[in-house]
């Protein structure tokens, strides 16, 4: 599905600096009923309209408890002389150098992707602390094996079957269409498309391959209809990832989809590809992806399984176990509560998980929720906010109260991988697990560093 990119938080200095560390910070965050308004617009709605940070508690309750212990110390203290004044250490800040000891000892140019991971950090107002290093190396090692641009296996028969598959929908003129193209070359190619083809090893090939083929058919059959009609379809900027079987680019394998979505509306899409395919570009867009945004996660597992799953999947997988648990209503905790197209805009038709919701309503908040309000609701399920509606406070405080347990915040979704890259069925389950192996290892070294 479509990856939606959170609000970017406007966090104080102090808490920008506290941000690099949320994987060491455990959040308890109680179910309470908020205040409602009794009429007019925006009733049954939540009193506290402001945004809020990605992905935290309303006003990041994660947040807000430790800086108002701490701004009581420090803003309240008296400044006479002699006074004590509380020593509030900020989070560690790795240097290029500290970061290239935490990557592999045969890697070339560590340094120079140390600076690429705390160029991405920054832009992203993270502090590079050995949490958030350690995070960006494992997502690094586990996707990629700190390769810039994958080699992705048997790319070409993949590619050749899409295509393929395309030209016999224009009947027998499509294939004849397919091969004539086919044999052309691009302006200053000694290889033709076929051969290009043949050789494909990585994404960047496979993209670059497309990009001049859609040139060969605009200069060289500009009047021929089937040939445009095969281009437009192939090769049209709306519809290229359609047809290319490889989603995901660079050393972090981020979503392309994405990070169209991240350089925004002007940003030219081959642009945007190309960078991708470079070192500095591919961390980046990674970077942002993996910690662009705030959530309540007790551990940094979570978040993993949400650069798999999706934002907030992990958070959304909690809350339907829960709802299946109070209605009956069977679900798979996949960390969607809505239906999804190809382009990741979200279905008409009524999702399991909505219906599970709405007959949580009808039966144990009848008077505090309508049908409405919980519709509106679940269309935030991809957004920071959706923690502060009604519907996700009643789910929490009706759990607490019939189970008697405290509702978690976040569960791995249960989600089968599909990807031609994959030889064998995976879960993002296993992908989490896998990536937080490689997260406490980096942060073992870095202790073993520090403790030298």
């Amino acid at each position: 599905m479509q990856e939606p990119i959170p609000p970017r938080s406007h966090t104080s200095g102090w808490r920008r600096a506290w941000r690099g560390l949320w994987v060491t910070l455990t959040a308890k965050p109680t179910w309470t009923q908020a205040p409602r308004r009794d009429s007019g617009p925006g009733a049954h709605e939540t009193t506290d309209a402001r945004p809020h940070p990605a992905g935290s508690p309303p006003r990041g309750r994660a947040w807000l408890g430790m800086l108002v212990a701490l701004g009581s110390m420090t803003a309240c203290a008296p400044r006479g002389a002699g006074s004590a004044q509380p020593s509030i250490p900020p989070p560690p800040r790795l240097s290029a150098s500290q970061v290239a000891k935490l990557m592999p000892p045969q890697l070339q140019d560590r340094e120079g992707w140390a600076r690429d991971v705390l160029a991405a950090l920054e832009v992203e107002e993270l502090a590079p602390s050995p949490p958030a290093v350690c995070s960006v190396l494992a997502v690094i090692e586990q996707e990629s094996g700190y390769k810039v641009d994958p080699a992705v296996a048997g790319l070409p028969k993949m590619v050749r079957a899409r295509l393929e598959e395309h030209a016999n929908k224009l009947g027998p003129l499509g294939r004849k269409v397919l091969a004539s193209v086919l044999e052309g070359r691009a302006k200053g190619s000694k290889k033709t498309f076929d051969e290009r083809l043949r050789a494909l090893r990585t994404e960047r090939d496979l993209d670059r391959l497309f990009r001049d083929m859609l040139a060969y058919y605009e200069n060289e059959f500009p009047s021929t209809f089937k040939v445009v009609d095969f281009a437009s379809g192939v090769f049209a900027s709306g519809n290229l990832h359609e047809f290319n079987p490889v989603t995901t680019a660079g050393s972090m394998q981020v979503s392309v989809r994405y990070a169209m979505q991240k350089a925004g509306e002007d940003a030219d899409p081959a642009e945007v590809r190309e960078s991708m395919y470079t070192r500095a570009g591919g961390v980046r867009y990674g970077t942002a992806r993996l910690l662009g945004y705030e959530a309540a996660y007790p551990e940094p597992l979570f978040r993993f399984a949400d650069y798999n799953a999706g934002v907030y999947a992990s958070r959304n997988a909690a809350l339907q176990s829960q709802v299946s648990r109070l209605t009956g209503h069977p679900l798979a905790p996949d960390g969607d509560l809505q239906l999804y197209d190809k382009q990741g805009q979200p279905r008409s038709e009524d999702s399991k998980s909505l219906l599970a919701l709405l007959a949580f309503r009808q039966r144990f908040a009848p008077e505090e929720l309508s049908e409405r309000q919980v519709r509106r609701d679940v269309r935030k399920e991809k957004e920071p906010d959706f923690e502060s509606t009604d519907t996700f406070r009643a789910v929490k405080r009706v759990y607490q109260r019939e189970t008697g347990e405290s509702p978690s915040y976040a569960q791995l979704p249960r989600v089968t991988l599909q990807s031609p890259k994959l030889k064998r069925e995976l879960t993002t389950a296993w992908f989490a697990r896998s990536v937080d192996q490689r997260f406490q290892k980096c942060m073992t070294r870095y202790r073993a560093l520090t403790a030298k």
